[in-house]
């Protein structure tokens, strides 16, 4: 089923929900808040990444989340679960209807979060990590929920599938969903699917409900996911012939493809699954197509992408003999192999509220690219995009600083504004963001203002190397003078 329309109309801004990290690597104790734009900075090995991958993998299991784990008892006087009650109805009548008030609402979110979370911390995640269970003994993810869900009488949501428009009205005492047929047939099996995601985001609107990584080991997979799936290709030849083996028994088979398979992390193994689909997804565009955020990265790169069904080539823009280039992505350079992901991913994938994780941005770009990328986040902010990254880049995070100011009211803002080169949309409100620096095995919440963000790890150090080269300058300048 493809999705191309999920909205929450009527959903006023709420307290986000807050993740709690315990025992995950380098994390022995941490909590995160998302805002419209998250950033995690510190040094290296401090778990970073870790929390960056964890948050990923819990949000994709609950996408993919298989069984609304609730008793329908309370509530409709079946033995059905919720899921299947509504999907018998929707499939016959196309419409149901679930008595459902604001406390038994509240009861379901407190009863299906734990579930989930119990169950990905006990069965999920050292699988996301492709580690030993005995690893992550101790580990675990928890999710706090927001306590003040809006209290009105109107909640409506949509998801947009081939064919069909499902569609969830609440008032506070009865959930009521029905289908719009459209004017292509849709399949009955995409209900169930389409009212699993529907269901969830009406149990937890504070939670995003499509996220997407781009892990920090993009620049390789741009380089070897054809050999990735040479290698794929030569082990289905090999279960083949191992097929007529009678020494090779239907576990041991098994045995061997999870050995195969199991080295990458979860996130870099969704990556390595986005790239080779990029050829299948130029029929396709994004929500978000009308904002033309791709055109940034053209501007970045002096080039844009194309793909076919054989390859992903970079293109300049520049045209003119000595000027212009057209090469396989491969042959390109690592900023620009860095970015074809976001390329794609904003001209294709985007959709308004996804969340959009993002492992260390800047890396492969100059300082002055950098700059150009912060303003490119708070695009994504704008568009309706959520955006997490990692960085530990003091570019990114002074820019970013500069486009909260922007948000103030002062003298002569519009010339000010125009003789520093930015767009009157470029500013970004302080209370939108969350910051925290990552230290001492957990994450510190940075303090935000007009001013910007207060992120001293990048202070210090800029400080230090300051005092150490004044210092040598002095003396140098002292022995001159002699």
């Amino acid at each position: 089923m493809e999705s191309a329309d999920r909205r929450n109309i009527a959903n006023s801004k709420m307290k986000p929900a807050t993740f709690r990290f315990s025992n995950i690597g380098p994390i022995k104790d941490a909590k995160l808040e998302l805002g419209e734009l998250t950033i995690i900075a510190g040094r290296n090995n401090t778990g970073k990444t870790y929390v960056a991958y964890t948050l990923y993998a819990f949000l994709k299991m609950y996408e993919e989340w298989p069984e609304l784990i609730v008793d329908a008892d309370s509530v409709s006087g079946t033995t059905h679960s919720i899921k299947e009650m509504l999907a018998i109805r929707m499939r016959e009548i196309l419409q149901a209807e679930l008595p459902i008030n604001w406390t038994t609402r509240n009861e379901m979110r407190s009863s299906l979060m734990d579930d989930m979370t119990r169950t990905f911390s006990d069965t999920r995640l050292s699988r996301v990590f492709s580690s030993p269970t005995g690893v992550f003994d101790g580990a675990r993810l928890d999710v706090e929920l927001s306590r003040d869900l809006p209290n009105r009488k109107r909640l409506y949501e949509t998801i947009r599938s081939d064919g069909a428009i499902l569609s969830l009205n609440y008032d506070g005492e009865k959930a009521s969903l029905y289908i719009e047929e459209g004017k292509q047939p849709y399949l009955r099996s995409d209900i169930d699917e389409a009212l699993s995601h529907l269901y969830l985001r009406f149990l937890f609107p504070e939670i995003p409900s499509e996220t997407f990584i781009l892990s920090s080991e993009r620049f390789g997979i741009s380089l070897f996911y054809r050999e990735l799936d040479f290698t794929k290709n030569q082990l289905v030849d090999l279960l083949q012939k191992m097929g007529d083996d009678k020494a090779w028994g239907r576990s041991s088979r098994f045995m061997f493809i999870d050995g195969a398979t199991s080295r990458y992390a979860l996130p870099i193994k969704h990556n390595i699954d986005y790239t080779r689909s990029i050829p299948d997804l130029r029929a396709k565009e994004s929500e978000l197509q009308a904002y033309k955020l791709y055109d940034r990265i053209k501007d970045m790169m002096g080039g844009y992408y194309r793909a076919s069904e054989d390859e992903i080539r970079f293109i300049s823009k520049a045209r003119g003999k000595g000027r212009s280039f057209n090469i396989p992505l491969h042959n390109a350079s690592s900023s620009a192999r860095g970015l074809s992901d976001f390329y794609f991913f904003l001209r294709h994938v985007a959709r308004s509220g996804h969340l959009l994780i993002i492992d260390e941005p800047e890396s492969h770009l100059d300082t002055a690219n950098q700059i150009l990328l912060a303003r490119l986040l708070a695009r994504f902010v704008r568009a309706g995009l959520k955006v997490l990254i990692t960085t530990h880049s003091d570019y990114l995070i002074k820019e970013i600083n500069n486009l909260v100011m922007l948000n103030s009211t002062f003298a002569k803002k519009e010339s000010v504004v125009k003789k520093l080169k930015y767009r009157p949309d470029d500013a970004l409100e302080p209370e939108s963001i969350r910051a925290y620096i990552a230290e001492e095995n957990g994450l510190k919440m940075c303090d935000i203002d007009e001013f910007g963000i207060d992120m001293p790890v990048f202070d210090k150090t800029i400080d230090d190397i300051n005092k150490v080269a004044n210092e040598l300058a002095s003396r140098i300048s002292e022995d001159s003078e002699e």
